[in-house]
């Protein structure tokens, strides 16, 4: 114990454990407006390790996002990455046809690319670190794959918009049919 602790504690004064703090949606999306705008700033100045690090901090806010949508009890939220990419695609969080799209267009499977964004991004522990990975194109590929993915996060959340109120019956068959025409096909 360090010699400041050890005075304040023969004192009389009380360990308080700390509680942790919640975080709440609101933050989430506050904090992946906040990666966003850090990460064009750093593209702008040629820091590309730091562009990648933010918009790999960016994915993560947006994944968990979902996960607190999904799971109000915050023990049964996912605390890394991989478990977040990993459950946005066991729970069917971007849509099917969204991810045939993707992988037609792209050739590669969309997990595949969020999960070499994790892995890019953790070159911050310095074991890890690909210094050949760091360059404009990579920020550039990261940065489609990140604004892809508010896309068809987008999409999922206005189709369950109109799903819901269709199923207790607040929205007539007429009107769902005329709105999934005006929907733009992926």
């Amino acid at each position: 114990i360090s010699t400041l602790i050890w005075l304040h504690l023969s004192r009389g004064a009380k360990i308080v454990k700390q509680k942790t703090k919640r975080v709440y949606q609101n933050e989430m999306w506050d904090a992946a407006r906040f990666y966003c705008k850090e990460t064009n700033k750093c593209h702008k100045a040629s820091a590309y390790f730091s562009a990648i690090v933010a918009r790999g901090c960016e994915l993560e806010a947006l994944l968990r996002i979902f996960d607190f949508v999904e799971n109000r009890r915050p023990k049964d939220r996912r605390k890394k990455l991989y478990w977040l990419i990993n459950r946005a695609f066991a729970r069917h969080w971007i849509p099917h046809d969204a991810l045939r799209a993707w992988k037609k267009a792209e050739h590669t499977p969309l997990k595949t690319c969020l999960h070499e964004i994790r892995e890019a991004r953790n070159g911050v522990h310095a074991n890890l670190l690909e210094e050949d990975l760091v360059t404009r194109q990579t920020v550039a590929n990261i940065t489609f794959v990140v604004h892809a993915m508010y896309s068809f996060l987008e999409i999922k959340n206005a189709r369950s918009l109109m799903k819901h109120p269709h199923e207790d019956g607040k929205v007539s068959d007429a009107e769902c049919k005329a709105w999934k025409k005006k929907q733009i096909k992926i």
